[in-house]
């Protein structure tokens, strides 16, 4: 049940991606503009709670050892701390180029993570298939913007 809630709720969250991109594909700036700002946002979101994952993760005792999941929490805090500094890049090709980086760096400290124990292989696969399609539409976006 908790893996079906996992695969929905990150299935969601690619679809709020993908409309707000959708919106993109107007020229009218009076919808472009609070899109480009809603997908910044959210892309924000997500990176964050994604390092909230990791942290969550490391608090559990079982699955690793105190080092790993030590490791865990520290690295678990870089990704709010990154997102947060992507609203302060000069221009939405910059906000959202970022983010796409910053989704793909935090894909690949739980690839580390699960080969030491700490994140379980069903969510490895969870996480690489959302990024992927998550960064495709950034991509997309990236284009329009």
């Amino acid at each position: 049940m908790a893996r079906r809630l996992a695969w929905l709720l990150a299935i969601t969250g690619t679809l709020i991606f993908g409309v707000m991109t959708a919106f993109l594909f107007t020229s009218e700036n009076h919808i472009r503009i609070p899109a480009i700002a809603a997908l910044v946002t959210f892309a924000a979101v997500v990176i964050s709670y994604l390092g909230g994952i990791e942290f969550g993760l490391a608090l559990r005792e079982e699955g690793s050892n105190e080092r790993i999941r030590t490791l865990a929490m520290s690295m678990s805090a870089l990704p709010s701390l990154a997102s947060w500094g992507v609203f302060w890049l000069g221009s939405p090709r910059q906000q959202i180029g970022t983010a796409i980086a910053l989704f793909v760096m935090v894909w690949f400290a739980d690839l580390y993570l699960a080969k030491r124990g700490l994140i379980p292989s069903w969510f490895v696969d969870l996480r690489t298939a959302v990024t992927v399609i998550a960064c495709v539409i950034l991509g997309v976006a990236f284009y329009l913007v």
